[in-house]
């Protein structure tokens, strides 16, 4: 997927800071070496330094040495580690820097409160580079096919599909065939791409991060009655207690929500994080657990696992002065 900048490009490359995806920074310092010192640069054209073990004295050299060849790049990898005192050193060097050298500083965290890369953000010298979510690529996709894909549907297709770029727009051609210039909302979009099963799916998980649990009873019911195994249904039920569990967890521990989301990883991570705070640590715990009886009770024939799976469904209902006080927020986009 396409990365962005927050800084347009200079119109005279001279002094560039790059920040954000590694990935994406890699891709964009071959496009600068490319175009100043060639894919094979000359001897003595191009010097690589790093913040670990660069000091003032090295970049200035570096910096201060000219080429045979007329253009010069020097790159300071690793630029946030360079000790404070270099890099305010560095600072007074910008100015001073020979016609016919880029100098290039990276740094996939820059702290805008250091007196370098803030004097680097304010002469438009800063690109940041981010990747793009799975929901800002269907988004971006769905408008150059011109298809009036709803914002919840957005975030349902990128839920369900994930980062393969290739699978989203052969899924969202499929789409265009069927829906032409048509409103597309969560149910039309998930049909298409999984059938019933995903919008089954899609729904019974955002009715648990609701804790709306008669909702998701219902749609549990509605899948047996379908044929839906008891076994693929505790599956779901596994995988979205343990992510919410995780992400409670990391709210408790004191993280932001951002850094929560961050830190939990994938495309329903910010969904994950904003409905754990409708359960407690000890809720989901209890419910994980209570999860493993009614999976060994489906795999041995033990009793009743759908009664089972019911009550301990049933268990998790919101009971006054139990858990967060906050709302119940429902995940990605609403219910389906």
């Amino acid at each position: 997927m396409k990365g962005g900048t927050g800084v347009a490009k200079s119109r005279e490359l001279r002094v560039l800071l790059l920040t954000g995806d590694g990935a994406l920074i890699a891709r964009r310092l071959e496009e600068i070496q490319v175009a100043t010192v060639g894919r094979e640069p000359p001897f003595g054209s191009h010097e690589v330094l790093h913040g670990d073990n660069a000091d003032l004295e090295a970049v200035a050299t570096a910096l201060g040495t000219l080429s045979l060849g007329g253009t010069r790049l020097v790159v300071l990898r690793a630029a946030d580690r360079l000790r404070e005192e270099a890099q305010r050193g560095v600072l007074d060097l910008l100015d001073r820097i020979p016609a016919g050298t880029v100098f290039v500083l990276i740094a996939e965290t820059a702290d805008m409160r250091r007196s370098l890369f803030a004097a680097l953000a304010k002469r438009g010298a800063l690109e940041r580079l981010e990747a793009q979510s799975a929901e800002q690529f269907v988004g971006q996709a769905a408008r150059e096919l011109s298809l009036r894909l709803e914002p919840a549907a957005a975030a349902a297709i990128a839920e369900h599909l994930g980062a393969d770029a290739s699978r989203i727009l052969n899924e969202l051609e499929k789409l265009r065939l069927r829906f032409g210039d048509e409103r597309i909302d969560v149910a039309g979009a998930l049909a298409t791409i999984g059938g019933e099963r995903s919008i089954a799916e899609f729904a019974f998980s955002n009715a648990l991060r609701a804790r709306d649990i008669g909702r998701a009873i219902g749609i549990l019911r509605r899948g047996r009655l379908q044929g839906e195994r008891i076994e693929m249904s505790i599956g779901l039920i596994a995988s979205q207690l343990r992510t919410l569990l995780k992400a409670r967890a990391m709210l408790e521990k004191g993280l932001s929500e951002a850094a929560a989301i961050a830190a939990l990883g994938g495309y329903s991570a910010r969904y994950a994080v904003a409905a754990a705070r409708n359960y407690t640590v000890r809720e989901l715990t209890h419910a994980i657990a209570g999860l493993a009886e009614v999976d060994l009770a489906a795999k041995t024939g033990g009793g009743d696992a759908i009664a089972k799976l019911e009550r301990l469904l049933t268990s998790l209902v919101r009971r006054p002065g139990v858990g967060s006080a906050e709302p119940a927020r429902s995940g990605a986009g609403g219910r389906a």
